[in-house]
């Protein structure tokens, strides 16, 4: 979420002391602002200052785009526990869930295999042995090509592949 310094004319009189957060867990300033990942029981929370001063009130910046009530939500969560509020359940968005994050652990792993210059000519037989089916006993040939395990593994190559193509953007908006 972004936070920039609050105009004089919004009456904001609060400013906002992120050093005595617990645990911070990246602080970097850069060019374009400071840029941290503040940890929390109930994940973390990504800030993005941007042109401000220490004790300088601060503003929410945000952009109305497809991703909107998402990042109210981020806000509303920020502004919660900023006010002392213990961590509650994540919103729906916020953090995939277990099955979700091992189906995106395996189509990372497509990815990288297929783009590994040492593996170019990898078919989808030996992708399927190496990442989706290690123990399979289906042969080569006829018993393979009419698989549903074929199947399934030509799936995930093209949903992999859209994901690397632009689909990731889908995932950041929730």
């Amino acid at each position: 979420m972004v936070l920039d310094a609050a105009h004089s004319d919004l009456g904001v009189a609060t400013s906002l002391d992120l050093d005595d957060w617990p645990l911070i867990l990246v602080d970097r300033q850069l060019s374009n602002g400071r840029h941290l990942v503040l940890a929390d029981a109930d994940g973390p929370h990504r800030l993005w200052l941007r042109d401000t001063l220490p004790g300088q009130p601060l503003a929410y910046v945000i952009a109305k785009d497809a991703s909107f009530e998402l990042r109210v939500a981020a806000v509303r969560r920020l502004d919660r526990r900023l006010a002392g509020a213990r961590p509650a359940k994540l919103f729906r968005g916020f953090a995939p869930t277990a099955f979700q994050r091992h189906r995106l652990s395996l189509l990372l792993d497509i990815i990288d295999i297929a783009n590994d210059p040492d593996t170019t000519d990898l078919t989808t037989y030996e992708i399927a042995r190496q990442l989706i089916y290690p123990r399979m006993s289906i042969g080569r040939g006829n018993e393979w090509k009419s698989s549903s395990e074929r199947r399934r593994t030509q799936r995930l190559i093209e949903e992999a592949f859209a994901l690397r193509d632009g689909g990731y953007r889908a995932l950041l908006r929730g």
